[in-house]
């Protein structure tokens, strides 16, 4: 059964930059992101990537108005107003969280919220055959500046079976 999802803005960018956002459509069953989150991933619109997003959001997200209760105040302190807001949400919906910064998924894994990433979707879609190969899109992230760990890359693509060449 597919899952539930609240989106940071991060994720959203980096799919749309690979132009893979349909992924999303194969692994969960309802994607929701608050307004801030949509405005953060789709406001330049001059961005082929926030092109992307506005038209993806538009057909397959369900937007809710941003948060200002006591869960959101907390993560307020320590996250920016996307990832701060995209918690709340989750948190409310009792659902999982597509996030990649740290901080942000250590203080959603401390309030129990399942936790992914653009690398586990991914790796999901190889498994659902989606796509063929995680390798070059790992690639083309680094290349946007995206910032993943080579501990996180070795992970992925041991996982994918796409050991690392000697």
């Amino acid at each position: 059964m597919k899952k539930i999802i609240v989106s940071d803005a991060s994720p959203l960018i980096a799919l749309a930059k690979l132009d893979c956002l349909d992924l999303l459509l194969n692994i969960f069953s309802e994607i929701h992101i608050p307004e801030a989150v949509y405005l953060e991933a789709a406001y330049d619109k001059r961005r082929e990537d926030a092109k992307r997003i506005d038209c993806f959001i538009k057909q397959h997200v369900i937007v809710h108005e941003n948060k200002t209760n006591n869960d959101y105040r907390l993560f307020r302190n320590v996250l920016d107003e996307g990832e701060s807001q995209a918690l709340s949400l989750a948190t409310e919906l009792n659902c999982a969280i597509l996030i990649d910064e740290h901080l942000g998924r250590q203080i959603a894994k401390r309030h129990s919220l399942v936790v992914i990433g653009v690398m586990g979707v991914l790796l999901q879609a190889k498994m659902n055959k989606k796509i063929l190969v995680i390798r070059p899109l790992i690639e083309q992230l680094l290349q946007n500046d995206y910032r993943l760990s080579d501990k996180v890359i070795n992970i992925v693509l041991h996982k994918a079976g796409e050991y690392l060449e000697k």
